[in-house]
């Protein structure tokens, strides 16, 4: 490369790790000075900026920038900082800009972090990106790091541990970026414990807790598909993991009153484009798979849940309850109940 620049981009954390470590071992830097902007970002650019034009006495100095998006923020004064940064960067002064981003945003890349690949394209840099993987990809994942690190783990193991992390999981809200991490933790514990032999399934079973992301959107999906035992383990685990109850709460107003609306419009024979129109802004498969979920209840029923929503919501507000025990509450009455009396 023309300048060792390095912009790295995803929101597999580890993979941007590994990333910045093979490039560390590429330019054979002997030091690292790590600028974390998450934390001082009005700082963060100038520091940088410091770092890297400062020659260093004792070997190649690498100059490391984390969340450069994060340092520029809104301010358009930032983000020309952060341009001139690399193209004012000297020929010999090794920098690595590591952008980890939320899973949920990957699909839509902000105009700053375009304009950065292509100054960094424009010095000859290089740009990576790293995204954890998504469901179903998890396993292979596992099984081709296993091989890398030299750990044996039969395909059955692999495909328990890779379920137990999340790997099947498949809502648009769950942050994936720590799953490689967890990943490569478990199968060093795993390899320790098995030794000489590959891992087995038993062993995953025995060592590896279920550390599966919760969703809100899950659910959702799962009042979608009427299946109470999934909603309630849904629940469970958003609860666990601290997802705010009122949060929760306001998705299933949300999607049972969607619901209502698309069971009307059902009956009234409305073809889906119109239905699309109405409730998902142009989304032709969304709207599809509400207008089946709303076949699956009655509209009484649909309004009777949504209702106990609102009292839920009265109840969680006067604190006459606390926000688990009333969503675990209307789940049992309105959900649990009407699916095991076979109302629907």
């Amino acid at each position: 490369m023309s300048v060792p620049l390095l912009f790295v981009h995803g929101d597999d954390g580890l993979g941007l790790d590994m990333a910045v470590r093979d490039f560390t071992a590429e330019i054979g830097a002997d030091e690292r000075v790590e600028i974390n902007a998450a934390a001082t970002p009005d700082e963060a650019i100038g520091r940088a900026a410091l770092e890297a034009g400062t020659m260093s006495l004792f070997g190649t100095h690498l100059t490391v920038l984390r969340q450069p998006l994060r340092a520029a923020g809104r301010s358009t004064a930032a983000a020309e900082r952060l341009m001139e940064l690399v193209s004012a960067l000297p020929d010999e002064s090794p920098l690595a800009l590591i952008e980890e981003r939320p899973s949920r945003d990957l699909t839509k890349p902000p105009a700053l972090l375009k304009r950065l690949a292509e100054a960094v394209k424009a010095r000859g840099g290089r740009i990576e990106e790293r995204n954890a993987p998504r469901r179903g990809d998890l396993r292979a994942w596992i099984t081709a790091h296993a091989a890398t690190t030299g750990v044996k783990i039969e395909v059955r193991a692999a495909h328990l541990l890779a379920e137990r992390i999340g790997g099947a999981i498949w809502e648009t809200d769950i942050e994936r970026g720590e799953m490689t991490r967890v990943a490569d933790s478990e199968l060093r514990k795993l390899a320790t414990y098995a030794g000489e032999r590959s891992i087995a399934a038993d062993d995953v079973e025995a060592l590896t807790i279920d550390a599966r992301p919760a969703s809100v959107f899950a659910i959702t999906n799962a009042v979608d598909r009427g299946e109470p035992a999934a909603a309630a383990d849904a629940l469970r685990r958003a609860l666990a993991e601290g997802q705010p109850g009122l949060r929760i709460l306001a998705s299933l107003a949300t999607r049972l009153s969607d619901l209502i609306v698309a069971r009307d419009l059902v009956a009234r024979r409305m073809p889906p484009p119109d239905i699309a129109k109405r409730l998902t802004r142009g989304n032709a498969r969304m709207a599809e798979r509400l207008a089946e979920a709303a076949r699956r209840y009655r509209s009484e029923e649909l309004e009777a849940m949504l209702i106990g929503l609102f009292e839920a919501d009265v109840a969680i507000k006067t604190n006459v309850m606390d926000e688990e025990s009333a969503l675990t509450a209307w789940l049992g009455e309105y959900l649990l109940a009407s699916r095991a009396s076979g109302s629907a």
